[in-house]
C-alpha cells in the first residue's frame, strides 16, 4: 500500500512538471510574438504618426512638417486658387485690386483673413495669425527670409510665366504630392470647356475678337494669355494681331491704331474708368464695328487678367457662355 502511494505521488509530480513546462513555453512564445509583431492598436498608432507628417518640395528642396498644415497663408492670388482646388484652402490670403477677394474665389473664402495686397503682404498681420505653412512664389524672393521666420514657407516657381494655367497648377500640385487630384480638377474643367465650346462656337466661327485692357494705357493682348479663345473656341484673330511672350504679354496701342484692328467683338478689361470714358468720347472708338454693333463686353479683371488657376478659368468659361452661348 505504501509502495502504491509512492508511485502515485511520483506520477503526479511528473505530470505537474510537464504541465508547468508547457505553460512556460506558451508564455515564451506569446512574449516573443508580441516583440516581433506589434498589436493592431500599436500598428494603427504607428501608421497614424506617419500619416500626420507632411512633406512638400519647392525651389529650396524638400521639407517635412510634423503634421499636415491646417492654417495656411497664401501670398499670391493664383496660388490661393490652386490651393482651394487641391483641398488646401488657406486661412489667410491677399485681396484683389478691390477691397475684398476676387468674386470667383469669394464663395470659397468665408472667414478667411486678408493679409494685404499681392506684393504688399503685411508680415505683422501674418505673424499675428500664426500660420503653420506659408505658400508663395519666386516673385517674393526678397521676402522669403521674413516669411520663413514666421512659419515654414513653400516657395514655388512663378506660375505666371507658365504657358498656361494647367502647367502652373500641375507644378503647385506636384510640390505637395497631389498630382492625381490636379488631374481630376483639370479633367472636370475640360468637360466644362467642351460644353462651353458647343454653345459658343456658332457665334465665334469666322468672327474676329480682340482682348483689350485699359489701365494707364490701352493694351492689346494676344496668344500668350488668350490663345485658347482662338484655337479652342474658334474666334478669328484680327489681321493686326500682337506678338506676345512671357516677357511681353501685350502691345500698347495708340488710339489711331484701333481702326486698323476693327474686330467684330471686343472683350474689355477695364481697370481705368477715366481713360475708358475719354476713349468712348472719340469718333475713332465710336466708329469701330464692335462698338457700333454693341459687341463690346466688359469682364472682370480679377479673373480675365489676374486669374491663373482652375477656378478663374471656370469663371471665364461661365462668362463666355453668358456672352456668346446660344
Amino acid at each position: 500500500m505504501k509502495q502504491r502511494n509512492q508511485r502515485y505521488f511520483t506520477l503526479t509530480a511528473v505530470l505537474l512538471a510537464v504541465l508547468l513546462l508547457i505553460v512556460a513555453c506558451c508564455n515564451k512564445e506569446k512574449s516573443g510574438s508580441s516583440e516581433a509583431e506589434p498589436t493592431k492598436q500599436e500598428q494603427a498608432a504607428s501608421d497614424e504618426s506617419q500619416d500626420a507628417t507632411f512633406t512638400f518640395k519647392d525651389t529650396n528642396g524638400e521639407q517635412t512638417l510634423p503634421q499636415k498644415p491646417e492654417n495656411i497663408a497664401s501670398t499670391v492670388t493664383y496660388l490661393t486658387d490652386h490651393l482651394i482646388a487641391l483641398g488646401m484652402t488657406p486661412k489667410a490670403t491677399v485681396k484683389s485690386q478691390n477691397e475684398d477677394f476676387p468674386l470667383y474665389l469669394k464663395p470659397f473664402l468665408n472667414d478667411v483673413a486678408i493679409i494685404g495686397d499681392q506684393g504688399k503682404v503685411s508680415a505683422e498681420k501674418m505673424l499675428s495669425l500664426g500660420p503653420d505653412l506659408i505658400v508663395t512664389d519666386t516673385n517674393s524672393k526678397e521676402q522669403f527670409e521674413n516669411y520663413a521666420k514666421i512659419a515654414p514657407t513653400a516657395m514655388l516657381e512663378n506660375g505666371y510665366v507658365a504657358p498656361d494655367w494647367q502647367t502652373a497648377f500641375r507644378a503647385t500640385a506636384a510640390a505637395f504630392g497631389l498630382n492625381e487630384k490636379a488631374e481630376e480638377v483639370i479633367n472636370t474643367y475640360e468637360t466644362h470647356k467642351a460644353e462651353a465650346i458647343q454653345k459658343v462656337h456658332a457665334k465665334a466661327e469666322g468672327k474676329t475678337l480682340m482682348v483689350l485692357r485699359i489701365r494707364n494705357d490701352i493694351r492689346y493682348y494676344g496668344d500668350m494669355d488668350y490663345k485658347w479663345l482662338y484655337d479652342d473656341f474658334g474666334f478669328s484673330r484680327p489681321a493686326v494681331f500682337p506678338v506676345t511672350s512671357a516677357e511681353s504679354r501685350y502691345e500698347v496701342l495708340s488710339n489711331e491704331k484701333l481702326p486698323e484692328i476693327d474686330p467684330d467683338y471686343i472683350i474689355l478689361i477695364n481697370d481705368n474708368e477715366e481713360i475708358y470714358n475719354n476713349l468712348q468720347s472719340l469718333g475713332i472708338w465710336k466708329n469701330m464695328k464692335a462698338v457700333k454693333n454693341n459687341q463690346v463686353f466688359q469682364v472682370a479683371s480679377d479673373s480675365w487678367f489676374g486669374g491663373y488657376g482652375p477656378n478663374a478659368a471656370t469663371s471665364m468659361l461661365d462668362d463666355l457662355n453668358r456672352l456668346f452661348g446660344e
